[in-house]
């Protein structure tokens, strides 16, 4: 099982990105859960700070295909090290604002605002995988290691937020926040191949086409954001099963057991050797998704919905590892990063969305609503993907 990670973490350096990576991204899993106790604790407002941390992430989904584009035209240092510094003085701007008794509107202004600036460190990554392997089946496990280190910065986030409130301050937590976006930026930046890789250089290109123009991105874009309105229908439905079977604490431990079970399912995945083509093999992934959720439909005990979020979380990185290969062999040089910044944008909506749609459900459908909504979005996500009228290229 081990011998294809070690073909990927043997390349010189590979271990450095991966490490800096998540280092450069860990303000990004802890963000929300500061930014909700900062402006709760300064406007004394649930809805202020949902509202703030609503729009850090409708900012993030929106300029992040621009700010992709902006990084494959300029290079990487270019705009990532600009990016970093913003976004690190919005959240000292936040702090300031609070304790200045700022109203609610600037405060979610500010968030929104260190949401535009968030750098695109998780695109370059997966780019920086498209360039450093060659073998495609390396590649996906690479891709699948990627997807694992994702889950471990969502469990990893959150837990520092919450020890540092506990010792310390929501505006402590905040400030930290821009101090590890500067740092583990930096970090990442002197990484050898983040400054030897490199797409080709933009007067090299004949043109400058947006990755859209790629019909096979265009197709995985629907997938995707119903995909992300799925596991946001989860992440609202597993609070509220806790919530209905007597105990509050449980919330964190079923959404933790959620991202145990993705990452056990991305070392799966990437510790085999795949044969069947790349798009079957996402289709059956988001089939086998549908199957892994509806268990939890019907739980309604504590211990069933530890076994149940278990076994929802085992397709989640596996489908995400098939997306980032899919990206990266349909993408055109010179638009790598900006296609990728799509794909996290339209799961970044579709995430959004589905929170909104579970919430919006659960008084009226009750706790198994969420779970139902997340396997209604996640089948028309495979129906979706297994109705391609140009299936997606697979390399010769």
């Amino acid at each position: 099982m081990l011998s294809k990670y070690r073909s990927v973490l043997s390349l010189p350096g590979a271990t450095r990105v991966y490490a800096t990576a998540l280092a450069a991204r860990l303000p990004q899993g802890m963000a929300a859960l500061a930014v909700l106790l900062l402006v709760r604790g300064a406007t004394h407002s649930y809805a202020a700070a949902g509202l703030a941390v609503g729009a850090s992430a409708l900012a993030t989904a929106a300029c992040a295909p621009l700010l992709g584009r902006r990084v494959d035209y300029h290079g990487r240092a270019r705009v990532l090290a600009p990016l970093a510094a913003g976004e690190a003085i919005m959240y000292w701007a936040m702090v300031g604002a609070a304790q200045a008794h700022a109203s609610a509107a600037v405060l979610v202004a500010l968030a929104a605002l260190a949401g535009a600036l968030l750098p695109p460190v998780a695109p370059v990554v997966r780019v920086l995988l498209r360039e450093m392997f060659d073998d495609p089946d390396v590649r996906d496990t690479a891709y699948a290691l990627e997807a694992v280190i994702q889950e471990v910065l969502w469990i990893a986030g959150p837990l520092v937020v919450a020890l540092l409130v506990a010792v310390t301050s929501p505006p402590v937590a905040v400030a930290l926040i821009g101090a590890v976006c500067l740092f583990g930026t930096a970090l990442f930046l002197t990484s050898e191949l983040v400054r030897t890789k490199r797409t080709s250089a933009a007067s090299e290109r004949p043109e400058r086409r947006s990755a859209l123009a790629n019909p096979d991105l265009r197709a995985l874009l629907g997938p995707v954001a119903l995909t992300g309105a799925g596991l946001g229908a989860i992440e609202v439905g597993l609070p509220s099963l806790a919530l209905h079977a007597g105990s509050r604490p449980a919330s964190g431990l079923l959404l933790a057991l959620w991202s145990v079970g993705s990452m056990a399912g991305g070392l799966w995945y990437g510790a085999r050797a795949w044969r069947s083509p790349l798009a079957q093999r996402y289709r059956l992934l988001l089939v086998l998704a549908v199957l892994c959720t509806a268990p939890l439909i019907a739980a309604r005990s504590i211990l069933a919905g530890v076994v149940c979020s278990l076994l929802a979380g085992v397709t989640i990185a596996p489908v995400f590892s098939c997306q980032y290969a899919l990206v990266g062999r349909a993408v055109t040089d010179g638009s790598e990063t900006e296609a990728f910044t799509w794909v996290s944008a339209a799961l970044i909506g579709g995430l959004a969305g589905g929170s909104a749609l579970a919430g919006a459900v659960i008084g009226p459908g009750g706790v198994s609503a969420p779970f139902l909504v997340s396997s209604g979005a996640t089948l028309l996500a495979a129906l979706l993907a297994a109705g391609f009228r140009a299936p997606i290229r697979q390399p010769a």
